[in-house]
């Protein structure tokens, strides 16, 4: 089905891990494992320093899935680098602890739950190509009974929530895609009258993991040519609260995670 890396449990968990994952592999509904450790022996963590290799291995991996496990106090920064890139997930320290004193039925369990989840996420929620909502960043401003489209798809433990995604998904592609006068394809149209255009030509990449949404590798050179529609608007604020001036071409280039290319 595809991958899921286990990352950041202690070194002193590995062989016991190991040894849990080869003896649960059939229940894992056909995903295969990677693991990840952190780098303290003692402590289940991801390291800032770590964040980047952990999601290269995601990359060689396709948009690997990452069940990560940390008892830091800061582990939402670590979330907040990883999950708008690569599907991610936390799992209960206390399930993977137990691997140590040879209690290896409450992981795999876990990870049988797991990747049932992530299996539907994967066939129902998942960008399958750059047309996706999904690929949109946080900042186009979606109609009210649309805004959750982006928490709900990032969720987890909740099969409601996935459900729910699902759906608003094709919701979001019948209420945003709008013919345009003057545009071949039919662009995205935000409720604040920007226009998203997918479809113009496509020019530079953006550094790793920017070429990366939810586990899908973007197209290179991909971005929005995001533009006013019927209101006069002289200035356009990115992911970042930054404002920036619109141009005298009348456009800007903005990429999947709301970021103005060239600025």
């Amino acid at each position: 089905m595809g991958v899921f890396i286990l990352a950041g449990y202690q070194q002193s968990l590995s062989a016991h891990i190991k040894k849990a994952l080869k003896q649960g592999q059939d229940q894992f509904n056909s995903w295969s494992w990677e693991l990840f450790p952190s780098e303290k022996r003692s402590e289940s963590t991801i390291l800032a320093k770590q964040v980047d290799g952990l999601c290269r291995r995601a990359e060689s991996h396709g948009g690997a899935h990452i069940f990560a496990v940390s008892s830091d106090r800061q582990r939402q920064q670590i979330e907040d680098q990883i999950r708008r890139h690569f599907r991610f997930r936390w799992l209960d320290s206390k399930v993977v602890g137990e691997t140590g004193r040879g209690e290896f039925a409450p992981l795999i369990e876990a990870l049988s739950t797991a990747t049932t989840e992530e299996t539907f996420w994967a066939d129902h929620v998942k960008p399958g190509d750059s047309a996706s909502p999904l690929v949109l960043p946080e900042i186009f401003l979606a109609k009210r009974e649309l805004v959750d489209i982006w928490r709900l798809s990032e969720s987890y433990n909740n099969q409601g929530h996935l459900s729910a995604a699902a759906d608003l998904i094709q919701r979001f592609v019948r209420e945003h895609r709008r013919r345009i006068d003057n545009y071949r394809n039919t662009p995205w149209l935000d409720d604040n009258s920007w226009i998203w255009d997918d479809d113009g030509p496509r020019h530079g990449t953006p550094d790793f993991p920017g070429d990366w949404r939810y586990s899908y590798r973007l197209p290179d050179g991909f971005h929005f040519d995001v533009t006013p529609h019927g209101k006069t608007k002289t200035s356009f604020v990115d992911a970042a609260g930054r404002r920036h001036p619109l141009p005298q071409k009348g456009y800007l280039n903005v990429t999947a995670h709301g970021q103005i290319r060239g600025a």
